[in-house]
């Protein structure tokens, strides 16, 4: 069964994919911020679930979860990019630089800093895929159609997914050779803590939908932006 490593894996989407996960049998390493959220997880999950702190605002989370993992095994089969936050101004006069910067470090820095953790271990691994959760909000050709023009989406949001979304293309043209796969997901229209006001899907739906998409993933689908069992998205 593959070992999978989930950022933001407490709450929302990414506790859904843990628990898709862990329900098919795999091993899962969620990243968390805080010893309660651990607890939590050790507490409700107490079988192949190894929970692991690390802010990954901080590039000491590199070594923390390099560390925490090798513990335990020598390989990962799947690394998903999950942990996020949302952002508020929408309004050019009112934008703060403090929360561009912040969202940047969350969307952009951190799973740079889980990839440089997580890379020497999926070399191990026989398909080793690597999922950045994006947003359809990321999608430059669909913000230039005007398509979110009347829905107050902040700035530091759409620029921030813009740009893992530029990160997940250099990545994966970088890790070809290495026949590593690496694809941007918009999960769908998630009704979670951060959701939009037209979401209109579940996070165990969307969780679900990705594991069965991800199971099919080769080195052919690398550098692709897409809501897993449903579409294509345009960059």
């Amino acid at each position: 069964m593959d070992h999978v490593l989930i950022t933001g894996a407490n709450r929302g989407f990414g506790y859904e994919c843990l628990k898709v996960y862990l329900s098919n049998h795999c091993t899962v390493y969620p990243v968390v911020r805080t010893e309660e959220a651990a607890r939590f997880l050790e507490d409700a999950h107490p079988e192949r679930c190894f929970p692991i702190i690390a802010d990954l605002s901080d590039d000491q989370a590199k070594k923390l979860i390099s560390e925490a993992v090798a513990k335990r095994t020598n390989r990962l089969d799947i690394v998903i990019n999950n942990a996020g936050i949302s952002g508020k101004e929408y309004l050019i006069e009112e934008v703060r630089t403090g929360e561009i910067s912040d969202l940047f470090n969350i969307h952009c820095l951190g799973p740079i800093r889980v990839v440089q953790a997580c890379l020497p271990l999926m070399r191990n691994s026989d398909n080793p895929r690597l999922i950045n959760i994006s947003s359809r909000l990321g999608s430059l050709n669909k913000v230039a159609s005007g398509e979110f023009s009347d829905r107050h989406f902040s700035y530091s949001y759409r620029m921030a997914k813009a740009a893992q979304n530029m990160f997940s293309l250099c990545l994966s043209q970088e890790l070809l050779e290495q026949n590593i796969t690496v694809c941007a997901v918009h999960p769908g229209k998630l009704k979670t803590r951060m959701a939009s006001t037209d979401a209109d899907m579940e996070p165990s739906t969307g969780a679900l939908n990705l594991y069965h998409w991800a199971n099919s993933l080769t080195i052919k689908d690398t550098g692709s932006f897409t809501q897993p069992l449903n579409e294509e998205f345009p960059w």
